[in-house]
């Protein structure tokens, strides 16, 4: 498992409940914006396309939108943290009441709000505000990006073509647009779609919306949930948050600390634990420094704190661990040695990994150590119980990559059987849907239902995307597709 410390993380980034729009309109890697700026260049595109009426309602709705969300932003304003300190339902509940007292402009705010946080309470926001505003192209778009969420592209389809119809079908939808057409059999519709797009111009927006679409549960979900379970004493839990807040996901590219909910989990473990505790003194004796990105973190630090070098033990927090290891090794002028960290510390955390109670973080740190030192033997063991156990798609991507054939030889029946099962296990992975459909057509001309699988997987999480160092783009995408147009042209 390659990517376990993200030791490149970048610095710290806002949060705010992500917004769809921000997501469909981008064509660069913008910061986050409210939704009125955020929905501007597609209401643009909008007008420059579709008859003058309809542009002129869009401008008019859009008008509405930018007052509805400057009243959302300054709500925030006054109801502070709750988002961040186990109020989450309460913040989402607030909403909702906001919105039902208002109309299809105030409701289209906040569902855009709700996207994430809400899906099923997003989407009848914006069915709401279709049914006191019917077709306005704004949130139809909404529907249909809610359509393709849930799988429903039956639903979808029909509002996708009549966006398209009315020229307010943006180009960062391009791949939505077609997932759908390929999952309802229409694989040339599909692959004329893309053809005839702009979306190689708006790839980063492309890209953005397919994690906005398919990239699952939102983080501050997953805070919220583990906030709660840590104040009733979850010392799992607990750990779980502080690694997820210095490791904040927020697109398919970033991951980032994020300060408010390191900080409240920061203010809940002070409450918890008393400053003699040994998970509590760990960490503040390490957090000036750890929440600070201009300061390196050394050997003397650890030292300084007794913690993993030398004959220092292994953090009683797994989670503060592998934040450190990872900030040692982007701070560090020359690449790390990691063969003593191993020596020093696998045991403890395989003894962790293995518990009763489980330790995912500790597993994570293991994988690592063990691909840094070369041990094979050991992280297949690893990537088992991470796949196995954990039910972790990355280990079993690990497990597969490892254990595949070197090109030339041909996979045996262990190997063929193991890679099943992973499809099985995990269904929508791109890579193992390729290295499959690879094995049954060696000759590499792969036909179009294959093609139509892995482009469907791959538009829900561009894993087979990767430039150099991890940088994901559309460009792997863009390629399958004219490999569809070629089985699609050769078939008879």
């Amino acid at each position: 498992m390659s990517d376990a410390p993200h030791p490149n993380a970048i610095a710290n980034r806002p949060l705010a409940p992500l917004l769809l729009a921000l997501a469909a309109c981008s064509s660069g890697d913008a910061p986050s914006a409210p939704a009125a700026a955020a929905h501007a260049p597609f209401a643009d595109a909008a007008k420059a396309q579709a008859a003058p009426a309809s542009a002129d309602a869009v401008e008019e709705f859009l008008q509405q939108v930018r007052v509805e969300s400057d009243a959302a932003d300054a709500r925030d304003k006054q109801q502070g943290n709750m988002g961040y300190t186990g109020r989450l339902a309460e913040a989402i509940a607030s909403e909702v009441a906001y919105a039902e007292k208002g109309g299809a402009a105030r409701r289209f705010v906040v569902a855009n709000r709700l996207w994430a946080l809400a899906p099923a309470t997003s989407e009848r926001l914006h069915r709401s505000a279709d049914e006191l505003l019917p077709d306005q192209p704004l949130i139809v778009y909404e529907l249909a990006l809610h359509y393709t969420r849930n799988d429903d592209c039956p639903r979808a389809l029909p509002l996708w073509k009549r966006l398209k119809t009315v020229g307010a079908l943006p180009p960062q939808a391009t791949f939505l647009y077609a997932y759908c057409q390929l999952a309802t059999g229409d694989e040339r519709g599909a692959y004329d779609l893309v053809q005839a797009s702009k979306v190689r111009e708006s790839h980063v927006g492309a890209e953005k919306m397919s994690y906005a679409v398919f990239g699952g549960t939102d983080y501050l979900t997953l805070h919220d949930e583990d906030y709660r379970k840590a104040e009733a004493g979850d010392r799992v839990a607990l750990d779980r948050a502080l690694a997820r807040a210095f490791d904040w996901r927020s697109d398919w590219w970033n991951y980032g600390q994020n300060a408010a909910a390191r900080d409240a989990l920061h203010d809940l473990m002070a409450r918890l634990w008393s400053a003699q505790k040994r998970e509590r003194a760990e960490w503040d004796c390490l957090w000036p420094l750890l929440i600070d990105s201009e300061r390196k973190l050394g050997v003397a630090d650890l030292d300084r704190c007794q913690l993993l070098v030398g004959a220092h033990s292994y953090p009683a927090s797994s989670a503060l661990g592998r934040i450190v290891l990872g900030r040692l090794a982007a701070d560090a002028e020359d690449e790390l040695d990691f063969s003593a960290f191993h020596a020093r510390h696998a045991a403890t955390l395989r003894e962790r990994a293995y518990s009763s109670a489980g330790d995912f973080e500790a597993l994570r740190v293991l994988a690592f150590l063990q691909q840094s030192v070369g041990d094979e033997a050991g992280l297949a063991q690893t990537d088992e119980l991470g796949w196995k156990r954990y039910r972790d798609e990355t280990f079993a991507r690990s497990r597969i990559e490892h254990a595949h054939p070197a090109p030339g030889q041909t996979p045996d029946a262990a190997f063929r059987a193991m890679l099943q099962q992973a499809m099985r296990d995990f269904p929508q992975v791109p890579r193992f849907i390729l290295i499959d459909a690879v094995y049954r057509h060696p000759d590499g001309e792969l036909p179009v239902a294959d093609l139509s699988r892995l482009l469907q997987a791959e538009t829900r999480d561009l894993n087979l995307s990767q430039g150099q160092a991890g940088v994901r783009s559309s460009t792997q995408l863009l390629s399958m597709y004219r490999r569809l147009g070629q089985a699609l042209n050769a078939t008879p």
